[in-house]
C-alpha cells in the first residue's frame, strides 16, 4: 500500500476510524468520534490537498448535522445551516442518512440524503445547504412513504465521474432516479427492475394484496419502485450500476435504462449493502439475509456470516467465509456496511449489526476481524490518498 488509508466506521453511538499498517495486516482503532451521536454514514473527501471527512450525524437532543473534519477526525464542525426542507414542504429532517462529496470538477460541492427522503446540496464544503427541489418536489414524492408506512429515506447518491451534471439517487420506499442537468429535473429509472425469482414475485403480489389502497404508477411493479436498498455506480464502467433491492440483486449496463435480475444463484434475494471493486479484477459483493415473506422479520445471516462475490457480472456468486464467524452466528449488515478500497490487491470491508468489523486484503478470499467491539455498525467507508 502506498500513501495513506483510513477506514471510517459509523455506529449507533458514534464514529470510529481504523488506521492500517502498510500491509493492511495490523490495524489500530481510534477512540469514539462524536460519542453519543448516531453516525449513519461517513465519507472521505479527497478532492483537496488534504483529506476532509464528513459524517451524517444524528442526535436525539442536539439535532441533525453533516459534521466535517479537516484534521483526520480529531475535531469536528457541526454547522449545517439550511439543512432543512422548505417551509411549505410540510416535513422536517429527522435524520441525515447519507453524505457524498461532489464531482472532482466541483471541489466545494457536497450532497446529503435525509429521512424523510430529501436531497440537499452544499456549495461550501457542507457549511450551508439548500434543498434540491427538482427531486424533493418530484411528482412521485406523495408516494414516497411506501407500502410499509413510515418515512422514506434517501440513502444512495451517485455521481457520474465523466459528468458533474449526471446524478443518481435512490429512495427506500420511493424509487431510484436520474438527473442529467445537475438536479434540476429527475426521471425514475427503477421501473424496469422487476424481480424474476418465483418467491420474489409471489411476495410482490402479496404486497399488492396487503396494501390495495396505496397509490402507485399503475404500470410499475411496486417493489421495483419502492425498495432499492443500496445503489452503486461502477467507477470502472460508469454506465454500469449495481443495486441490492428488497427483492433481488440487479445490474444495469445502460445507465439504468434497463435492469437484469442476477439473483438466481444466491441463497436469498434479500439484503441491504452492495459494494463494487474500483479496479480490476471486476467484482461485486453482497451479504444475503434470510427472508421468507413479508411477515418474516428474522432477516439475518442464518448461522454462518457470509459475504458473496461475483466476478462474472452476476452470472454466478461465490460464498466467502474464510475468517468469518459461524456456525450459530446470527447477525446482519446494514445498507452502508460494505465497501472496497481500490488498492492492489483490492481490500473489502464489512461491519455488522453486532459491532464487528472484518477486513479482507485479497478481494474477500480471506478475512480478519479488526480490533474492538463496537456499537452496532451502520456504515463502513474507505478513504485512500
Amino acid at each position: 500500500m502506498t500513501g495513506q488509508m483510513r477506514l471510517l466506521v459509523g455506529t449507533r453511538k458514534g464514529g470510529f476510524i481504523y488506521t492500517p499498517d502498510a500491509e493492511r495486516t495490523r490495524w489500530e482503532v481510534s477512540q469514539p468520534i462524536l460519542p453519543g451521536w448516531s453516525v449513519y454514514h461517513m465519507e472521505g473527501d479527497l478532492r483537496g490537498p488534504e483529506p476532509r471527512f464528513f459524517a451524517a450525524a444524528n442526535h436525539w437532543a442536539w439535532g441533525r448535522s453533516v459534521a466535517k473534519s479537516d484534521d483526520l477526525g480529531a475535531t469536528w464542525d457541526y454547522r449545517s445551516t439550511g439543512l432543512g426542507f422548505a417551509p411549505d414542504a410540510g416535513k422536517t429532517v429527522q435524520n441525515v442518512w447519507h453524505v457524498t462529496p461532489g464531482h472532482a470538477s466541483e471541489p466545494g460541492v457536497v450532497y446529503a440524503g435525509t429521512q424523510p427522503a430529501g436531497l440537499f446540496r452544499s456549495e461550501d464544503n457542507g457549511h450551508t445547504w439548500a434543498p434540491v427541489e427538482g427531486l424533493n418536489r418530484h411528482p412521485t414524492s406523495s408516494m414516497w412513504q411506501g407500502t410499509g408506512g413510515g418515512d422514506s429515506c434517501l440513502h444512495s447518491i451517485e455521481i457520474d465521474p465523466r459528468d458533474a451534471r449526471h446524478l443518481y439517487a435512490a429512495i427506500s420506499s420511493g424509487g431510484s432516479y436520474e438527473s442529467k442537468d445537475r438536479g434540476e429535473t429527475w426521471s425514475m429509472i427503477s421501473h424496469t427492475a422487476v424481480p424474476q425469482t418465483e418467491l420474489a414475485r409471489a411476495i410482490t403480489q402479496e404486497l399488492i394484496d396487503m396494501f390495495p389502497g396505496v397509490p402507485r404508477p399503475d404500470d410499475m411493479d411496486p417493489l421495483a419502485i419502492d425498495e432499492m436498498h443500496k445503489m452503486r455506480i461502477d467507477l470502472k464502467d460508469p454506465d454500469r450500476i449495481w443495486a441490492q433491492a428488497h427483492m433481488g440483486v440487479f445490474r444495469s449496463d445502460d445507465a439504468g435504462a434497463t435492469w437484469e435480475d442476477v439473483t438466481h444463484t444466491l441463497p436469498s434475494f434479500h439484503g441491504f449493502p452492495i459494494a463494487v471493486t474500483r479496479r480490476a479484477p471486476d467484482a461485486a459483493f453482497i451479504v444475503p439475509l434470510a427472508f421468507a415473506g413479508m411477515n418474516d422479520n428474522f432477516r439475518v445471516c442464518p448461522g454462518q456470516f457470509t459475504v458473496y462475490r461475483t466476478r462474472d457480472r452476476g452470472a454466478t456468486w461465490q460464498p466467502l467465509t474464510d475468517g468469518l464467524p459461524g456456525p450459530n452466528d446470527y447477525q446482519s449488515v446494514y445498507r452502508e456496511g460494505l465497501d472496497t478500497d481500490g488498492l492492489d490487491p483490492e481490500g473489502v470491508y464489512v461491519g455488522t449489526s453486532n459491532g464487528h468489523v472484518y477486513a479482507s486484503r485479497d478481494g474477500g478470499d480471506h478475512w480478519q476481524e479488526l480490533p474492538g467491539r463496537l456499537p452496532p455498525v451502520l456504515s463502513v467507508s474507505c478513504a485512500v490518498w
